[in-house]
């Protein structure tokens, strides 16, 4: 970071390449979530499976968000 509060391009370049890593982690959780609520039988159980897909969504969306404000993605 600079002295005006700006973030240097080689810092705003290995934030969004750390960013795209765990969105890719959180894209696969998203897979693995899906197939374990298809094959839960209970109610109960896909409906939290639901609430973490959901979440997981959620986490996907602010990080791709910040990535677009922040790191010029």
């Amino acid at each position: 970071m600079n002295t005006r509060g700006k973030v240097d391009r080689q810092e705003k370049n290995i934030m969004r390449s750390q960013l795209e890593e765990i969105l890719t982690i959180h894209r696969t959780l998203d897979t693995k979530i899906e197939t374990f609520r298809k094959v839960s039988v209970s109610s109960e159980y896909r409906r939290f499976w639901n609430e973490l897909k959901d979440q997981n969504t959620e986490n996907v969306k602010a990080i791709s968000r910040f990535m677009v404000l922040k790191c010029n993605r």
